[in-house]
């Protein structure tokens, strides 16, 4: 099943990216979202959004996510992720 969805060139950016994990459904602005790190195998992945700090994990690379993270051009995100709480 595939773990991420992007917009395609061409198409208007979104201003909101769905991060979808077990238990909650999340839409996350991506004026908000910083600190985007990789692994340096991709296999885990991690950035700071409004609902604190989010870690990704894979067995396959997520250099492509990273990419389309980059450019902001991801649409969802479907993951098993932790999340950190933000304390503000």
């Amino acid at each position: 099943m595939k773990k991420w969805f992007t917009v395609s060139m061409g198409e208007a950016l979104l201003p909101r990216f769905k991060l979808t994990t077990e238990n909650r459904n999340y839409l996350l602005s991506w004026a908000m979202v910083t600190h985007i790190e990789a692994s340096k195998d991709f296999l885990s992945l991690q950035f700071i959004c409004e609902i604190g700090m989010v870690q990704l994990a894979s067995d396959e690379s997520m250099e492509a996510l990273f990419g389309s993270m980059e450019a902001e051009r991801v649409h969802c995100i479907r993951a098993n992720c932790s999340r950190a709480e933000s304390h503000q």
